[in-house]
């Protein structure tokens, strides 16, 4: 696990704020601070004066179409009942547009929307410095996780439209597995300076996997449902002295999607340490106790089906293709003047990680870890 990024996109005077938050609600705003983390936007906890906090995201990035989807579909959980996350409030002021969440007249016309706030720290600095409470952490995480996908069973495209909400084959989500699917992301390699780049033949195998195990969940054989996307240890506030879970929070690839999925992307998110031993043959490796906690929370919340078992070490491993190419792409192709080497490299680290979900002792691990009963 590594530190989060400290990157923010723009800054915003306490009047501009205040004119967002006046189509949401009537009371003032008192103070408020910028929050740091993330690549695609500026959020803000905003303190009003009856004592209310919420949290204020400026979504760069984004059309104001996809924020709208992405909070559409999470105050969806909150309708079934679902509390573990951060929710999106809806405008008590619609103004003459059509967006129930989404404030439209940001001084940069980029989508903003507002939050619950929840009090919590990032769950990778917890584990980072407490980690006698790691195990509570990864089970807590597996329990919202599960019950999320629980919360909202969804089994079609057209159930997800008809209740507009974000379905990840359309309109982005689960790490734009879409755009893997289709072939856009090794056309874009492929059609750039690094077509013949050492990456592209070890893409082409993996992609190859990624397709045949993709048509699982799109032809209803695995479970879909409301993802968060991005369910990875900095993407969740826990109690930093208990470890328990507060919230998930980042709604931004939030969809409805394959579950399994998410699991897995939270797997190879959360539960890869250094090995620590310079002699072994893979510098990262799965903590197994952080793996079977997480998966032991996960079935109080949805019991995992005998078949998602069977994939989960493949889907473990395109969930690490999908985030192993987007830094591939990041600093390969769409940035190659003044890159560092050490971010043209940075891909390494998840290839190493597939390469690691390859070896037959490992996914015998796995599978043993998967098959055993979940601990009282």
């Amino acid at each position: 696990m590594s530190a989060k990024l400290q990157i923010s996109n723009s800054t915003h005077s306490a009047s501009e704020l205040a004119t967002i938050l006046a189509d949401y609600t009537s009371i003032a705003l008192a103070s408020h601070r910028q929050l740091y983390g993330g690549y695609s936007g500026s959020s803000y906890q905003v303190d009003l004066e009856d004592g209310t906090k919420y949290v204020l995201k400026v979504s760069n990035g984004y059309t104001a179409d996809h924020a709208e989807f992405m909070c559409r579909t999470t105050y969806h959980l909150s309708l079934a009942g679902y509390k573990l996350c951060c929710l999106p409030i809806p405008k008590s002021n619609k103004g003459d547009d059509n967006f129930k969440f989404v404030f439209i007249k940001e001084q940069n016309n980029v989508p903003a929307f507002l939050l619950t706030h929840v009090e919590g720290t990032q769950a990778d600095k917890v584990m980072r410095e407490n980690p006698y409470v790691a195990t509570t952490v990864m089970r807590g995480i597996g329990f919202g996780l599960g019950k999320m996908h629980q919360s909202v069973v969804i089994n079609n495209k057209d159930v997800a439209k008809g209740l507009g909400l974000r379905w990840y084959g359309t309109d982005g989500g689960c790490c734009d597995i879409q755009d893997q699917i289709d072939g856009k992301i090794l056309d874009k390699i492929s059609s750039s300076t690094a077509g013949q780049h050492r990456f592209v033949p070890f893409y082409r195998h993996e992609l190859a996997e990624l397709k045949s195990e993709m048509e699982l969940s799109t032809d209803g054989t695995f479970g879909l449902g409301i993802t968060h996307g991005d369910p990875f240890a900095d993407n969740v506030l826990v109690n930093p002295k208990t470890g328990e879970l507060a919230s998930f929070i980042d709604i931004e690839d939030i969809c409805v999607g394959p579950l399994l999925f998410d699991l897995a992307c939270c797997a190879i998110g959360c539960c890869f340490k250094e090995a620590g031993d310079d002699t072994q043959k893979y510098p990262q490796v799965l903590d197994f106790g952080l793996l079977e906690a997480l998966l032991g929370g996960y079935s109080t919340g949805r019991k995992l089906p005998s078949l998602e078992k069977q994939h989960f070490v493949q889907y473990m491993r395109l969930t690490l293709l999908c985030n192993c190419s987007w830094r591939f792409v990041k600093f390969n192709v769409d940035n190659t003047e003044d890159v560092p080497e050490e971010a043209k490299e940075s891909y390494l680290e998840l290839r190493r990680r597939i390469d690691y979900l390859h070896d037959s002792d490992v996914i015998q691990k796995i599978q043993s870890i998967l098959e055993e009963p979940p601990a009282e």
